[in-house]
């Protein structure tokens, strides 16, 4: 039975448009419309809208007799760079005007024409072919994906679809229909880009030789554009002259580095290796092969070692110490550790190296030598003993035992090294302070002032023309005992100075209080304090004093009854 179209029976769709399923490997991307709109046999020099799209004949409200095709425009840009794997184009029934009739609906592509009418209606270029779900009201569905690929390999920016009926039933109004806007999606893919700029332990593949000592580090640089999951680096590393001898690793982190396992290579071996980048749907360019060689071994023979300087070269002075692979074509350097540490190079693969060292003090010293490859795998050690001449200043005091706390004595430095234009001292550790010497081999005299009341040490070097630094002198001398005196009770504290000091005031605790309390000494050095003691059970006073110049005595304790 037929029905005119302006009482055809409309039914809202309540079912979403199906979708490509998206996966791990690839977006589905809608494609947005440009321009829809649909040409009618009544109105041919107008491209019309509604809010659903007629296909067919139908006749309207007054019985007027309508075929209409709609059109539908999309902007293929968004694929441009992209792998296109499928595209379809979803739409439903909103009308029928009889459900007993056939679907002879058909999608076609047609040139783009984005205001088509029925007098101007564009080309058709291929019919697609489509599926549908559902009865009366369906949803149809056309996979697009070779139409669309081909276009976008031309450079196309759009394309049009045609929704139209079957020639022959164009103008049956027993067929017609109403359908949503055309939907179009397209599953893409951005492939990897071309993995660039191989490294092997950090260093370019740029044909030099790679050497590596254990399993090394590969890198290639590597993007993907897509932001889905699965994107990944295939690193393909196989044995130059044994190429069964293969192994594929992926790297997934973000700095797409890759440590070869444990155990794959071998001494000796050459191994080639590339990187792909791959998202679970394509692959982008391999780098270009890059190789490296294998040396796992250490050198086997130790160094020899020699000096033509030690013992004659005393503390402070510069000698020199020489290390021979004995042609080991192997070896490349030395590590040294010990009197002086570090690695120098041989002056050719198997040659020799000489180092300079300035040991500080004299004595019999010891330095470990190892020869180094070019992985800098190291040999068994070559332990070097040599002595090194004593060169220490004499210091010399004035004989006394214990210097008194404030007063001044006279030193006197001695070096018997050649050369030596100044001597460099210190006391107690302070500041160092420089007095010349007054000729060669002579003796230097300074004055130095006792502060401390506990000791007064005194260290000293000599330095020679050449700059060099001499092996320290030192001199202790324990100061002569400067605590106060102190004698009272509960009521009073009397406190009378060490002997030969000016005492400007004193320093005291109370019953090993934390405070330092202060009072001043009288003309005589001498000062009277009263004290409240409290009830502990061993009532004490600890006293120190202090000169005008702030120098400060030793504490003595003192209990009272």
């Amino acid at each position: 039975m037929r029905r005119v179209l302006s009482t055809l029976l409309i039914i809202a769709a309540t079912t979403a448009l199906a979708v490509v399923p998206a996966s791990a490997q690839r977006w589905v991307q809608d494609l947005p419309p440009v321009a829809q709109g649909y040409a009618d046999l009544r109105s041919p020099f107008k491209t019309l809208t509604d809010k659903t799209w007629p296909v067919g004949a139908w006749r309207d409200g007054e019985n007027q007799f309508h075929s209409t095709k709609s059109y539908f425009t999309v902007d293929l840009k968004p694929l441009r760079g992209k792998r296109i794997h499928d595209v379809h184009a979803y739409t439903y029934e909103t009308a029928v005007t009889d459900c007993a009739k056939p679907r002879s609906v058909e999608l076609w592509q047609t040139e783009v024409a984005e205001q088509p009418t029925w007098a101007r209606a564009p080309k058709e270029l291929s019919r697609l072919e489509g599926t549908v779900s559902g009865e009366c009201l369906g949803r149809l569905s056309w996979d697009i994906s070779a139409a669309l690929t081909r276009a976008v390999a031309t450079g196309a920016e759009k394309a049009t679809f045609a929704l139209r009926m079957a020639s022959h039933r164009q103008l049956d109004v027993g067929f017609g229909r109403r359908y949503a806007a055309l939907s179009v999606q397209a599953g893409v893919n951005t492939p990897p880009s071309a993995a660039t700029d191989p490294r092997v332990n950090g260093k370019p593949c740029d044909g030099r030789e790679h050497l590596v000592g254990r399993e090394p580090a590969l890198h290639a640089q590597v993007t993907d554009s897509d932001p889905a999951p699965g994107f990944q680096i295939r690193y393909v590393v196989t044995d130059v002259a044994e190429p069964a001898k293969r192994h594929e690793g992926i790297a997934t982190h973000s700095d797409g580095t890759y440590y070869l396992p444990t155990g794959f290579i071998e001494h000796g071996h050459t191994y080639e290796w590339t990187a792909q980048g791959e998202d679970g749907a394509d692959k982008g360019v391999p780098s270009p092969p890059c190789r490296f060689t294998t040396d796992l071994a250490a050198p086997a023979t130790a160094p020899v070692v020699t000096s033509a300087d030690f013992p004659q070269t005393g503390a402070g002075f510069p000698g020199t110490i020489t290390f021979d692979a004995g042609g080991d074509p192997d070896v490349v350097a030395f590590d040294y550790n010990g009197q002086a540490t570090g690695r120098v190079a041989a002056d050719q693969p198997g040659g020799k190296a000489t180092i300079t060292v300035v040991v500080p003090s004299s004595g019999d010293k010891v330095l470990d030598v190892r020869s180094v490859d070019r992985v800098g795998h190291v040999s068994n050690a070559t332990r070097f003993r040599f002595q090194v001449r004593p060169t220490h200043v004499h210091v010399f005091e004035l004989p006394v035992d214990h210097p008194m706390l404030g007063q001044t004595y006279a030193y006197t430095f001695t070096s018997f090294e050649p050369d030596v234009t100044e001597y460099v001292y210190s006391v107690n550790n302070g500041p160092e302070i420089t007095v010349p010497a007054p000729c060669d081999r002579c003796s230097a005299a300074v004055d130095i002032r006792v502060t401390s009341s506990h000791s007064t040490s005194v260290s000293v070097r000599a330095r020679t023309a050449a700059g060099h630094l001499t092996e320290a002198g030192h001199s202790y001398l324990s100061t002569h005992p400067s605590w106060p005196f102190v004698q009272g009770d509960r009521q009073e504290i009397r406190i009378f100075p060490p002997e030969a000091l000016d005492i400007a005031e004193y320093l005291y605790r109370v019953n090993g209080a934390t405070e330092e309390l202060t009072v001043a000494a009288d003309a005589n050095g001498q000062a009277a304090v009263q004290i409240d003691f409290g009830d502990h059970p061993f009532p004490n006073v600890e006293v120190r004093g202090r000169t005008a110049d702030g120098l400060l005595t030793q504490s003595i304790q003192h209990y009272v009854d």
